[in-house]
Protein backbone atom coordinates (compact mmCIF):
# COMPACT_ATOMS: atom_id res chain seq x y z
CA UNK A 1 0.00 0.00 0.00
CA UNK A 2 3.20 2.15 0.74
CA UNK A 3 4.18 1.53 -2.03
CA UNK A 4 1.12 2.70 -4.73
CA UNK A 5 0.98 5.72 -2.35
CA UNK A 6 4.68 7.23 -3.07
CA UNK A 7 4.01 5.90 -6.88
CA UNK A 8 0.66 7.86 -7.49
CA UNK A 9 2.34 11.12 -5.48
CA UNK A 10 5.01 10.93 -7.76
CA UNK A 11 2.71 10.75 -10.47
CA UNK A 12 1.05 14.13 -9.24
CA UNK A 13 3.88 15.70 -9.20
CA UNK A 14 4.41 16.10 -12.50
CA UNK A 15 1.90 18.46 -13.34
CA UNK A 16 2.85 20.29 -9.81
CA UNK A 17 6.16 20.93 -11.14
CA UNK A 18 4.51 22.32 -14.66
CA UNK A 19 3.31 24.74 -12.87
CA UNK A 20 5.83 26.04 -11.09
CA UNK A 21 7.80 26.18 -14.72
CA UNK A 22 4.49 28.11 -16.13
CA UNK A 23 5.01 30.37 -12.66
CA UNK A 24 8.52 30.95 -13.72
CA UNK A 25 7.93 31.70 -17.12
CA UNK A 26 4.97 34.45 -16.19
CA UNK A 27 7.49 36.07 -14.70
CA UNK A 28 9.94 36.16 -17.00
CA UNK A 29 7.21 37.20 -19.90
CA UNK A 30 6.71 40.52 -17.22
CA UNK A 31 9.85 41.36 -17.25
CA UNK A 32 10.40 40.91 -20.91
CA UNK A 33 7.30 43.27 -21.76
CA UNK A 34 8.62 45.35 -18.80
CA UNK A 35 11.66 46.06 -20.76
CA UNK A 36 10.13 46.46 -24.26
CA UNK A 37 8.05 48.85 -22.63
CA UNK A 38 10.88 50.87 -20.87
CA UNK A 39 12.86 50.96 -24.57
CA UNK A 40 9.86 52.28 -26.10
CA UNK A 41 9.65 55.05 -23.61
CA UNK A 42 13.03 56.11 -24.36
CA UNK A 43 12.51 55.45 -28.15
CA UNK A 44 15.13 52.72 -28.20
CA UNK A 45 16.01 49.46 -30.28
CA UNK A 46 15.86 46.37 -28.19
CA UNK A 47 18.93 45.14 -26.67
CA UNK A 48 20.88 42.21 -27.54
CA UNK A 49 20.20 40.69 -23.94
CA UNK A 50 16.41 41.31 -24.19
CA UNK A 51 16.14 39.90 -27.87
CA UNK A 52 17.97 36.79 -26.22
CA UNK A 53 15.66 36.88 -23.04
CA UNK A 54 12.70 37.11 -26.20
CA UNK A 55 14.16 33.67 -27.62
CA UNK A 56 14.23 32.13 -24.26
CA UNK A 57 10.57 33.24 -22.92
CA UNK A 58 9.01 31.98 -26.78
CA UNK A 59 10.64 28.23 -26.02
CA UNK A 60 9.89 27.87 -22.78
CA UNK A 61 6.05 28.84 -23.98
CA UNK A 62 6.44 26.17 -26.68
CA UNK A 63 7.95 23.50 -24.41
CA UNK A 64 5.35 24.15 -21.50
CA UNK A 65 2.20 24.18 -24.11
CA UNK A 66 3.35 20.85 -25.39
CA UNK A 67 4.05 19.66 -22.17
CA UNK A 68 0.55 20.56 -21.23
CA UNK A 69 -0.97 19.34 -24.03
CA UNK A 70 0.52 15.90 -23.68
CA UNK A 71 -0.77 16.20 -19.73
CA UNK A 72 -4.23 16.93 -20.82
CA UNK A 73 -4.01 13.99 -23.12
CA UNK A 74 -2.31 11.09 -20.81
CA UNK A 75 -5.13 12.42 -18.01
CA UNK A 76 -8.35 12.07 -20.74
CA UNK A 77 -6.63 9.34 -22.37
CA UNK A 78 -3.73 7.03 -21.56
CA UNK A 79 -4.10 7.97 -17.51
CA UNK A 80 -4.90 3.60 -17.12
CA UNK A 81 -2.10 2.74 -18.95
CA UNK A 82 0.30 5.32 -17.56
CA UNK A 83 -0.49 4.26 -13.79
CA UNK A 84 0.36 0.42 -14.89
CA UNK A 85 3.48 1.03 -16.50
CA UNK A 86 4.63 3.06 -12.87
CA UNK A 87 2.93 0.09 -11.05
CA UNK A 88 4.95 -2.44 -13.11
CA UNK A 89 8.34 -0.59 -11.95
CA UNK A 90 7.30 -0.65 -8.32
CA UNK A 91 7.78 -4.50 -8.67
CA UNK A 92 10.81 -4.24 -10.16
CA UNK A 93 12.39 -1.87 -7.55
CA UNK A 94 10.51 -2.73 -4.32
CA UNK A 95 9.01 -6.74 -5.04
CA UNK A 96 5.71 -5.49 -4.58
CA UNK A 97 2.88 -6.02 -7.30
CA UNK A 98 0.02 -4.19 -7.51
CA UNK A 99 -2.66 -4.18 -10.18
CA UNK A 100 -5.72 -3.23 -11.08
CA UNK A 101 -8.94 -3.89 -13.22
CA UNK A 102 -10.24 -0.69 -13.45
CA UNK A 103 -8.52 2.72 -12.55
CA UNK A 104 -9.80 6.46 -13.23
CA UNK A 105 -8.30 10.03 -12.05
CA UNK A 106 -7.41 13.26 -12.50
CA UNK A 107 -3.74 14.27 -12.40
CA UNK A 108 -4.35 18.17 -11.92
CA UNK A 109 -6.54 17.26 -8.84
CA UNK A 110 -4.50 14.80 -7.36
CA UNK A 111 -7.68 12.14 -7.24
CA UNK A 112 -7.53 8.22 -8.11
CA UNK A 113 -10.32 5.78 -8.31
CA UNK A 114 -9.13 2.36 -8.60
CA UNK A 115 -11.14 -0.96 -9.06
CA UNK A 116 -10.52 -4.87 -8.73
CA UNK A 117 -7.27 -3.79 -6.84
CA UNK A 118 -4.33 -6.99 -5.66
CA UNK A 119 -1.67 -6.18 -4.33
CA UNK A 120 0.69 -9.22 -3.40
CA UNK A 121 4.54 -9.56 -2.51
CA UNK A 122 7.09 -10.78 -5.20
CA UNK A 123 7.33 -13.98 -3.16
CA UNK A 124 4.08 -14.40 -1.96
CA UNK A 125 4.35 -15.16 1.80
CA UNK A 126 3.96 -11.42 3.13
CA UNK A 127 1.40 -9.59 1.88
CA UNK A 128 -2.13 -10.82 -0.27
CA UNK A 129 -5.06 -8.37 -0.59
CA UNK A 130 -7.45 -7.79 -2.70
CA UNK A 131 -9.26 -4.16 -2.54
CA UNK A 132 -13.18 -3.95 -3.95
CA UNK A 133 -12.53 -0.20 -4.73
CA UNK A 134 -10.34 2.21 -3.70
CA UNK A 135 -10.06 6.53 -3.26
CA UNK A 136 -6.82 8.44 -3.36
CA UNK A 137 -6.93 12.30 -2.55
CA UNK A 138 -3.89 13.89 -2.53
CA UNK A 139 -2.63 17.85 -1.38
CA UNK A 140 -1.25 18.88 -4.19
CA UNK A 141 -0.60 22.55 -3.23
CA UNK A 142 1.61 20.26 -0.05
CA UNK A 143 3.16 17.49 -2.84
CA UNK A 144 6.52 18.81 -2.58
CA UNK A 145 6.64 18.65 1.72
CA UNK A 146 9.26 15.75 3.33
CA UNK A 147 6.00 13.43 3.71
CA UNK A 148 3.25 13.04 0.90
CA UNK A 149 0.49 14.28 2.17
CA UNK A 150 -2.55 12.45 1.67
CA UNK A 151 -6.16 14.48 2.37
CA UNK A 152 -8.15 10.92 2.44
CA UNK A 153 -7.76 7.29 1.55
CA UNK A 154 -10.79 4.86 1.41
CA UNK A 155 -10.86 1.01 0.99
CA UNK A 156 -13.78 -0.77 0.52
CA UNK A 157 -13.89 -4.77 0.54
CA UNK A 158 -10.89 -5.64 1.82
CA UNK A 159 -10.02 -9.90 2.02
CA UNK A 160 -6.59 -11.37 1.93
CA UNK A 161 -3.94 -12.14 4.18
CA UNK A 162 -0.73 -10.96 5.99
CA UNK A 163 1.63 -12.86 7.63
CA UNK A 164 4.34 -11.43 9.88
CA UNK A 165 7.64 -13.31 9.48
CA UNK A 166 10.41 -13.57 12.03
CA UNK A 167 12.82 -11.44 10.50
CA UNK A 168 10.31 -8.46 10.41
CA UNK A 169 12.49 -5.73 11.54
CA UNK A 170 11.61 -2.60 13.80
CA UNK A 171 12.09 0.90 12.55
CA UNK A 172 10.82 3.53 10.29
CA UNK A 173 11.62 2.48 6.19
CA UNK A 174 14.25 4.31 4.46
CA UNK A 175 12.71 6.84 1.62
CA UNK A 176 9.79 9.17 1.62
CA UNK A 177 7.30 8.74 4.27
CA UNK A 178 3.62 10.20 4.02
CA UNK A 179 0.64 11.35 6.26
CA UNK A 180 -3.03 10.24 5.47
CA UNK A 181 -5.11 12.63 7.02
CA UNK A 182 -8.33 10.64 6.90
CA UNK A 183 -8.25 6.60 6.28
CA UNK A 184 -11.45 4.91 6.09
CA UNK A 185 -11.95 0.71 5.42
CA UNK A 186 -15.43 -0.68 5.34
CA UNK A 187 -15.86 -4.28 4.80
CA UNK A 188 -12.75 -6.06 5.66
CA UNK A 189 -11.87 -9.68 6.80
CA UNK A 190 -8.43 -10.75 6.70
CA UNK A 191 -6.47 -13.27 8.06
CA UNK A 192 -2.91 -11.84 10.32
CA UNK A 193 -0.77 -14.59 10.87
CA UNK A 194 2.04 -13.89 12.89
CA UNK A 195 4.84 -16.62 12.51
CA UNK A 196 6.77 -15.18 15.76
CA UNK A 197 4.02 -16.51 17.82
CA UNK A 198 2.99 -19.34 19.80
CA UNK A 199 0.93 -22.38 16.95
CA UNK A 200 -1.93 -21.70 19.02
CA UNK A 201 -2.65 -18.53 18.59
CA UNK A 202 -0.43 -17.05 16.16
CA UNK A 203 -3.65 -17.25 13.58
CA UNK A 204 -6.01 -13.95 13.96
CA UNK A 205 -8.89 -13.55 12.07
CA UNK A 206 -9.93 -9.89 11.67
CA UNK A 207 -13.52 -8.64 10.73
CA UNK A 208 -14.17 -4.45 10.08
CA UNK A 209 -17.51 -3.39 9.92
CA UNK A 210 -15.65 0.23 9.28
CA UNK A 211 -12.38 2.39 10.62
CA UNK A 212 -11.04 5.51 10.13
CA UNK A 213 -7.95 6.47 11.43
CA UNK A 214 -7.22 10.36 11.54
CA UNK A 215 -4.28 10.46 11.17
CA UNK A 216 -2.31 7.94 10.11
CA UNK A 217 1.75 8.74 9.84
CA UNK A 218 4.20 6.34 8.38
CA UNK A 219 6.17 7.73 11.23
CA UNK A 220 4.39 6.49 14.16
CA UNK A 221 1.39 4.19 12.56
CA UNK A 222 1.40 1.95 15.75
CA UNK A 223 0.73 5.50 17.93
CA UNK A 224 -2.04 6.60 15.81
CA UNK A 225 -3.76 3.23 15.64
CA UNK A 226 -3.64 2.97 19.48
CA UNK A 227 -4.90 6.61 19.88
CA UNK A 228 -6.50 7.87 16.68
CA UNK A 229 -8.88 5.32 16.03
CA UNK A 230 -12.65 4.56 15.63
CA UNK A 231 -13.35 1.32 14.63
CA UNK A 232 -16.20 -1.72 14.95
CA UNK A 233 -15.80 -5.39 13.97
CA UNK A 234 -14.12 -8.91 15.70
CA UNK A 235 -11.19 -10.25 16.05
CA UNK A 236 -11.00 -13.99 16.48
CA UNK A 237 -14.76 -14.24 16.54
CA UNK A 238 -14.85 -11.69 19.63
CA UNK A 239 -16.53 -7.76 19.19
CA UNK A 240 -14.29 -4.99 19.91
CA UNK A 241 -14.85 -1.01 19.37
CA UNK A 242 -12.50 1.75 19.23
CA UNK A 243 -13.27 5.12 20.24
CA UNK A 244 -10.09 8.13 19.72
CA UNK A 245 -8.25 7.06 22.72
CA UNK A 246 -9.76 3.47 23.52
CA UNK A 247 -10.23 -0.14 22.36
CA UNK A 248 -12.39 -2.34 24.18
CA UNK A 249 -13.26 -5.65 23.61
CA UNK A 250 -15.58 -7.91 25.49
CA UNK A 251 -16.63 -11.48 26.42
CA UNK A 252 -13.30 -12.95 25.53
CA UNK A 253 -13.70 -16.51 26.40
CA UNK A 254 -11.05 -18.18 29.08
CA UNK A 255 -11.13 -22.00 27.74
CA UNK A 256 -8.10 -22.84 27.85
CA UNK A 257 -6.96 -22.62 24.07
CA UNK A 258 -7.38 -19.34 24.95
CA UNK A 259 -5.80 -18.50 27.94
CA UNK A 260 -2.46 -19.57 27.12
CA UNK A 261 -2.08 -15.96 25.34
CA UNK A 262 -2.77 -14.42 29.33
CA UNK A 263 0.94 -16.02 30.47
CA UNK A 264 1.26 -18.53 33.22
CA UNK A 265 -1.52 -17.53 35.71
CA UNK A 266 -3.61 -17.97 32.74
CA UNK A 267 -3.04 -21.42 32.71
CA UNK A 268 -4.92 -21.51 36.10
CA UNK A 269 -8.21 -20.30 34.76
CA UNK A 270 -11.02 -22.25 33.29
CA UNK A 271 -14.19 -20.89 31.56
CA UNK A 272 -15.37 -17.15 32.13
CA UNK A 273 -14.57 -14.54 30.06
CA UNK A 274 -12.54 -10.94 30.61
CA UNK A 275 -13.04 -7.96 29.17
CA UNK A 276 -10.20 -5.41 27.72
CA UNK A 277 -9.34 -1.85 27.83
CA UNK A 278 -6.70 -0.08 26.53
CA UNK A 279 -6.66 3.77 27.12
CA UNK A 280 -4.04 6.42 25.85
CA UNK A 281 -3.42 8.15 28.40
CA UNK A 282 -1.04 11.14 27.15
CA UNK A 283 -1.01 10.62 23.10
CA UNK A 284 1.54 12.82 22.02
CA UNK A 285 3.91 12.27 25.31
CA UNK A 286 6.90 10.47 25.82
CA UNK A 287 6.77 7.93 26.55
CA UNK A 288 3.17 7.03 25.01
CA UNK A 289 1.18 6.07 27.90
CA UNK A 290 -1.63 3.09 28.28
CA UNK A 291 -3.74 2.03 30.82
CA UNK A 292 -5.24 -1.38 30.43
CA UNK A 293 -7.96 -2.34 32.48
CA UNK A 294 -9.16 -6.05 32.62
CA UNK A 295 -12.39 -7.69 34.14
CA UNK A 296 -12.59 -11.19 34.63
CA UNK A 297 -15.58 -12.64 35.77
CA UNK A 298 -17.28 -16.51 36.07
CA UNK A 299 -14.17 -18.01 36.02
CA UNK A 300 -12.84 -21.29 38.16
CA UNK A 301 -9.43 -22.25 39.46
CA UNK A 302 -7.98 -25.27 37.84
CA UNK A 303 -4.56 -25.64 39.18
CA UNK A 304 -2.55 -27.50 37.00
CA UNK A 305 -0.44 -30.91 37.80
CA UNK A 306 3.40 -30.79 39.41
CA UNK A 307 5.45 -31.87 42.34
CA UNK A 308 4.88 -29.40 44.23
CA UNK A 309 1.72 -29.83 46.19
CA UNK A 310 2.00 -27.74 49.15
CA UNK A 311 2.93 -25.22 47.18
CA UNK A 312 -0.06 -25.53 44.59
CA UNK A 313 -2.54 -25.54 46.98
CA UNK A 314 -1.34 -22.47 48.82
CA UNK A 315 -2.22 -20.65 45.33
CA UNK A 316 -5.38 -22.46 44.61
CA UNK A 317 -6.76 -21.39 47.82
CA UNK A 318 -5.92 -17.50 47.16
CA UNK A 319 -7.55 -17.88 44.06
CA UNK A 320 -10.71 -18.77 45.45
CA UNK A 321 -10.60 -15.92 48.28
CA UNK A 322 -10.79 -13.59 44.93
CA UNK A 323 -14.19 -15.42 43.67
CA UNK A 324 -15.70 -15.20 40.35
CA UNK A 325 -14.61 -11.30 39.60
CA UNK A 326 -11.89 -10.04 39.01
CA UNK A 327 -10.39 -6.07 37.93
CA UNK A 328 -7.18 -5.30 37.08
CA UNK A 329 -5.44 -2.13 36.33
CA UNK A 330 -1.96 -1.42 35.19
CA UNK A 331 0.06 1.28 33.20
CA UNK A 332 2.57 0.58 30.35
CA UNK A 333 5.14 3.25 29.07
CA UNK A 334 6.60 3.05 25.58
CA UNK A 335 9.34 5.45 24.45
CA UNK A 336 8.67 6.80 20.86
CA UNK A 337 12.24 6.29 19.57
CA UNK A 338 10.95 2.81 20.20
CA UNK A 339 7.47 3.51 18.07
CA UNK A 340 9.28 5.22 14.97
CA UNK A 341 8.06 3.36 12.58
CA UNK A 342 6.20 0.38 14.08
CA UNK A 343 3.11 -1.00 12.27
CA UNK A 344 2.08 -3.78 14.58
CA UNK A 345 2.49 -4.56 18.60
CA UNK A 346 4.16 -7.89 18.08
CA UNK A 347 6.75 -5.71 16.96
CA UNK A 348 7.79 -4.30 19.78
CA UNK A 349 6.60 -6.92 22.08
CA UNK A 350 3.49 -5.11 23.45
CA UNK A 351 0.94 -8.46 23.82
CA UNK A 352 4.28 -9.66 26.06
CA UNK A 353 4.66 -6.72 28.21
CA UNK A 354 0.86 -6.69 28.62
CA UNK A 355 0.83 -10.05 30.35
CA UNK A 356 3.40 -10.20 32.06
CA UNK A 357 2.53 -7.20 34.11
CA UNK A 358 -0.85 -8.84 34.26
CA UNK A 359 0.49 -11.48 35.52
CA UNK A 360 2.64 -9.70 38.04
CA UNK A 361 -0.06 -7.79 39.27
CA UNK A 362 -2.34 -11.16 39.30
CA UNK A 363 0.44 -12.27 41.75
CA UNK A 364 0.45 -9.35 43.92
CA UNK A 365 -3.19 -9.77 44.27
CA UNK A 366 -3.06 -13.22 45.38
CA UNK A 367 -0.20 -12.05 48.04
CA UNK A 368 2.22 -14.94 46.51
CA UNK A 369 5.93 -14.60 47.25
CA UNK A 370 9.05 -15.15 45.09
CA UNK A 371 8.90 -19.06 45.19
CA UNK A 372 5.21 -18.94 44.58
CA UNK A 373 6.04 -16.55 40.97
CA UNK A 374 8.54 -18.64 40.08
CA UNK A 375 6.17 -22.04 40.14
CA UNK A 376 3.60 -19.88 38.34
CA UNK A 377 6.38 -19.01 35.81
CA UNK A 378 6.86 -15.65 36.39
CA UNK A 379 10.62 -15.51 35.91
CA UNK A 380 10.98 -17.01 32.63
CA UNK A 381 12.86 -15.64 30.01
CA UNK A 382 10.15 -14.91 27.78
CA UNK A 383 8.69 -12.68 30.31
CA UNK A 384 11.97 -11.03 31.27
CA UNK A 385 12.62 -10.42 27.83
CA UNK A 386 9.27 -9.13 27.04
CA UNK A 387 10.08 -6.62 30.61
CA UNK A 388 13.74 -5.66 29.02
CA UNK A 389 12.40 -4.61 25.73
CA UNK A 390 9.53 -1.95 27.34
CA UNK A 391 9.00 0.17 30.73
CA UNK A 392 6.13 -0.76 32.13
CA UNK A 393 4.78 1.11 35.69
CA UNK A 394 2.36 -0.74 37.69
CA UNK A 395 -0.41 1.94 38.68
Amino acid sequence: MEALLIVVAELMAVPLLVAAALLFELVGAALLGAGYLVLWRERQRPTRLLRWWRRVVWTLTGVLGFVLTTLVFVDLVLYEPGLRLLLDQVERTSGVDVCFERARGNIFTGHVHLEGVTIRHRNGADLALSIGRLDIDIAMLRLLEREVPITQLQLHGVRGAIVRNRALGVGQPGGRGFVIERLVVDDLAIDFEDLAAAPTTRVLPLALEHLEITPLRSEYPLVDVLCHTRARGRARGNAFVAEPGSWNVRDVPLAPQATIGLGAVGRWLRDGNVDIGVTCVEPEGDPLKLRVDLDLSGFRVSPPAGDRRSAIQRIAAAFSHLGTKLQLQFELELEQNRLRGVASAAQVGLWDLGVHQYNLQLGRRLGLDADDMNLLGLGSRALDAAHQRLHARQR
